[in-house]
């Protein structure tokens, strides 16, 4: 019989442990699918509204941060080139005064990987099923593959955009996480 002292800890260490380990080793199937693109640099497309937000929440503003953190990893590829993959970053934030220092924030921010992929059912060739590289244009279609998604409400006193700009910052250091550690061995 196992003491119920060490049955608890020993119970919560195997649960962890198997994900822990999960995380640091080859990626899973999963995550091959969602992320490998051989380590090609990936495009970013930025989408920003910005209703009475902080100024310097803008499209050239968040482009420039994305592009920057794609590039100090290697990835980033050239503005209007396109590829197997693409990095979508939607920023929308609305921000209302309620007195000279308060600040109320109300933000939805979508960080997503779509990939090229292709659709075998409506390919209509018989007995080539599962041929893609002779895919038509039509059988190729842009799939959403990976994606962090945040939104909140705020209230902020004297501060305006750091936290909304801070959180856009955490979630494309996790992207670049993500596909360096997938493509690592492409790398």
């Amino acid at each position: 019989m196992i003491p119920r002292k060490l049955l608890v800890p020993a119970v919560v260490f195997g649960l962890w442990a198997p994900a822990e380990a999960a995380a640091q080793g080859s990626p899973s199937s999963r995550d091959r699918f969602a992320l490998f693109a051989g380590c090609r640099p990936v495009p970013v497309e930025v989408f920003v509204t910005n209703t009475g937000g902080p100024a310097g929440i803008t499209t050239p503003a968040v482009e420039e941060m994305a592009t920057s953190r794609l590039r100090a990893a290697g990835i980033d590829a050239p503005a209007g080139r396109t590829g197997g993959s693409t990095l979508q970053l939607s920023v929308f934030v609305s921000a209302q005064r309620l007195s000279p220092t308060a600040v109320v924030t109300v933000y939805v921010i979508r960080l997503r990987l779509l990939k090229l992929v292709y659709d075998q059912q409506s390919d209509p060739r018989p007995g080539e099923a599962g041929d893609a590289p002779g895919a038509a244009p039509e059988w190729l279609n842009w799939a959403p593959t990976w994606e962090t998604p945040q939104q909140g409400i705020g209230f902020y006193l004297g501060r305006d955009g750091d936290p909304v700009t801070s959180l856009v910052g955490r979630m494309l250091d996790e992207f670049v996480s993500e596909y360096v550690r997938v493509n690592q061995e492409a790398c």
